[in-house]
């Protein structure tokens, strides 16, 4: 009887036996082994592409209802402007559930898969009594059982923080994975799950303190991933932008690839059975 992929392959290329017929991020097998990553992927792919058609279509909806309405020359004529007004917007709003829906999927994952792998990294490390590579995360942290949570951030009075805008940057370079991250994938990283938080929090219409805020640190930081409405002249509704979107699967599938060359470059006594 054939053996399942968790009895054979995996289990050999665990014990070092074969793990050279592992490419690029089947390495983080080393790690994580029950996540499927790809099915993610595809299901956000999907998702955006059915989000993005109906869009697209509200949007060619809203230009022949302009062009209708600059053409018409009878009693109603208000009327038809008004119910173009209306179009415009409920625009806004189907603007934002569509960012909102793409955070949604893609800032979890992120989590979730990043979350995973360094906690198994630290049982590793643990398992094995096996010391990390020398940083002040660890000395804050000492004994502390979230040190190897990436949501939690360790300040220099050795307090653990939630906050995993700092706590992620703060473990990847204790633990070494930094280096093999994407040059820009900590800014993005910052971006999207700032507007995360602020979304999830805020709704999408968000109190005026938290728009100038955000709008704030889209100028501080550069980020040219955002755009927004505006009311009065001050920003109204933020926007993750079409470009943005659609390069959220191809950002996740670069964090696997660093995570697998990560996991690749690790020690094999770490790695190893038992």
């Amino acid at each position: 009887m054939a053996k399942s992929f968790d009895e054979s392959e995996f289990e050999a290329s665990r014990s070092g036996n074969f793990g050279d017929l592992l490419q690029g991020r089947d390495y983080l097998f080393f790690l994580l082994y029950n996540l499927d990553w790809d099915s993610q992927l595809s299901a956000v792919r999907m998702m955006i592409a059915r989000n993005r058609h109906a869009e697209e279509a509200f949007s060619k909806a809203i230009e022949r209802d302009k062009e209708e309405v600059q053409a018409y020359r009878g009693p109603h004529h208000h009327h038809y402007v008004d119910q173009h007004t209306d179009m415009l917007h409920e625009s806004i709003f189907r603007d934002a559930a569509e960012s909102m829906a793409a955070i949604g999927m893609v800032a979890p994952m992120v989590e979730s898969t990043l979350g995973q792998s360094l906690a198994a990294l630290g049982e590793m490390y643990t398992r094995k009594n096996l010391t990390p590579p020398v940083h002040k995360r660890w000395k804050r942290a000492k004994s502390d059982p979230a040190q190897w949570n990436c949501q939690i951030y360790f300040n220099d009075k050795g307090e653990a923080k939630s906050n995993i805008l700092e706590g992620f940057p703060q473990l990847a370079a204790a633990s070494g994975l930094k280096p093999f991250l994407s040059p820009g994938f900590h800014a993005w990283f910052k971006a999207m799950f700032t507007y995360r938080n602020f979304m999830f929090h805020g709704g999408f219409e968000w109190s005026l303190e938290r728009r100038a805020a955000f709008n704030e640190a889209i100028e501080k930081n550069g980020w040219d991933l955002f755009t927004c409405s505006t009311s009065g002249g001050e920003p109204w509704a933020f926007y993750i932008t079409n470009e943005a979107i659609n390069q959220m699967p191809t950002m996740v599938e670069n964090m696997l690839d660093s995570l697998g060359q990560f996991a690749k470059s690790l020690p094999f006594e770490l790695i190893s059975d038992p």
